[in-house]
C-alpha cells in the first residue's frame, strides 16, 4: 500500500516516487502543492485510491481501507504531506499527461511587430488655407 512521510511543515512540495505507466518503470518527483488542480477519491467500490491531479499528470496511490484514505485526503488538505512512497511496488502509479500543450490560435499571417521610430521627429509639411 501506499506510505505517506507525514510533517508538520512539509513546505510547499512533497517527494512522490512510484511506478511510471508509460515508461513502465519506476519514476520519481517532485509535486508543488500549488500546482495541484485536484485530490478525490477514484469512484471504484472495490479500491481504496486518492487520485491527485496536476497538469502535468495525475497521482493514484492505493490504501487499505476507508480510514486509511480519510486520514491521507486530510494530510494532502492540510499540506502535511512530505513523502509518498510505494510499498509494494505498484500501488502508487505516476500517470504522465498526454495532452500536447496547446498553441496559441493564430488568424492568418503572423504578427510582424512594426519597426519602433522612437525619438525620431517626423517633418510634416503645414497645410496652408487661402483665407
Amino acid at each position: 500500500m501506499t506510505r505517506l512521510k507525514i510533517s508538520e511543515d512539509a513546505g510547499e512540495e512533497f517527494a512522490i516516487r512510484g511506478h511510471n505507466t508509460v515508461t513502465d518503470a519506476g519514476d520519481n518527483g517532485v509535486i508543488f502543492y500549488n500546482d495541484v488542480t485536484k485530490v478525490h477519491v477514484l469512484p471504484d467500490r472495490e479500491s481504496f485510491t486518492i487520485q491527485v491531479s496536476t497538469p502535468g499528470l495525475a497521482l493514484e496511490m492505493d490504501f487499505a481501507d476507508a480510514d486509511s484514505v480519510r486520514e491521507a485526503l486530510e494530510w494532502f488538505e492540510t499540506k502535511k504531506v512530505l513523502e509518498v512512497n510505494s510499498d509494494p511496488p505498484g500501488s502508487v502509479r505516476i500517470v504522465p499527461s498526454l495532452e500536447k500543450k496547446k498553441e496559441p490560435k493564430t488568424y492568418g499571417e503572423p504578427f510582424i511587430k512594426p519597426e519602433s521610430y522612437e525619438g525620431v521627429l517626423e517633418q510634416v509639411p503645414s497645410r496652408r488655407t487661402n483665407v
